[in-house]
């Protein structure tokens, strides 16, 4: 099941550390919640109706409450409101549920939410935003699988902070990304001997994400300077979503560096013209919707 995403993987180990390690402790992790997964799997079914969705997400109604938030926002302006599971399936759409059911088990994930927490959960829904104005303003079809990934992207960091012995320490990776100005990758290798990237990646492929969405979670934070194919614009607009996310402040800790220039080339890389200030422009959308999806998710 990892080996493809075990031969690409180009980091290092620290405190001894190994591969095989790694692989034991994800292969013990608990699996995604029986829920989530049934109602994931509706949405990826073409012959699902939404009655049949709507009763699988209602055997959890913390699932339920959001999506028919998002219903009535989406419609608002419209005469009546919407009250049912069934209707607001309807009105949602299954892109949007499928990220709305992630979100939800990702939450679930993080626990007891504290600040470290939510500042990991804030740069989720940051790349993830960011990713979808990203294809919007840029015309790209996978708009819905990025904005996925865009969530997925830090999936490591989340189960790490529920991890008993690592949870504890990663205040210690955000101490030395202040003292030592590194970033989250790096701090992370030098205090708990590897990165959330290579977690998140083995995680989702555990889950049964497919492996184009985990070759992402696995290479976003490394270095981008060609596109090639769709599959490295992918990568470079997902990373470049994760960037503004941060350069805007979503889950970017106190004195936590950024290179504009990077961001620039990037965003040169995809398509826009920093030039003709579509970069601003983009930025400043993904900073308006970043606030209505931090209320959707809560």
């Amino acid at each position: 099941m990892f080996n493809p995403l075990v031969k690409e993987y180009r980091g290092r180990f620290g405190h001894g550390r190994t591969m095989a390690d790694i692989l034991a402790w994800v292969e013990d992790l608990p699996p995604m919640p029986d829920v989530i997964r049934r109602a994931l799997q509706l949405v990826d079914d073409i012959k699902t109706i939404p009655e049949e969705l709507a009763r699988v997400i209602m055997l959890d109604p913390a699932l339920a409450s959001p999506i028919l938030r998002c219903a009535n926002s989406v419609s608002l302006g419209q005469q009546r409101e919407i009250a049912t599971l069934e209707e607001a399936v309807l009105v949602v759409g299954m892109g949007q549920i499928k990220t709305m059911l992630i979100a939800s088990a990702l939450r679930r994930w993080n626990g007891s939410f504290g600040p470290v927490q939510r500042l990991v959960w804030e740069k989720s829904l940051g790349a993830a935003c960011g990713a979808r104005v990203l294809c919007e303003q840029l015309n790209k079809r996978y708009r819905d699988e990025l904005n996925l990934t865009g969530l997925l992207h830090n999936l490591g960091q989340i189960v790490l902070l529920s991890h008993k012995d690592f949870g504890k320490v990663y205040p210690d990776v955000l101490k030395r990304i202040r003292e030592c100005d590194e970033d989250f990758v790096t701090a992370e290798r030098e205090i708990i001997g590897f990165s959330h990237p290579l977690i998140g990646a083995l995680v989702a492929r555990k889950w049964d994400f497919p492996y184009s969405t985990c070759r992402a979670i696995l290479h976003y934070a490394e270095p981008c300077k060609s596109i090639a194919d769709e599959e490295d614009e992918k990568l470079a607009v997902l990373k470049l979503a994760a960037e503004i996310g941060l350069t805007l402040g979503f889950g970017r800790p106190p004195t936590y560096s950024l290179d504009p220039e990077e961001l620039e080339t990037l965003a040169g890389l995809v398509g826009l013209d920093p030039a003709q200030d579509d970069l601003k422009a983009v930025m400043s959308e993904i900073k308006t919707r970043f606030t209505s999806e931090v209320s959707a998710y809560s």
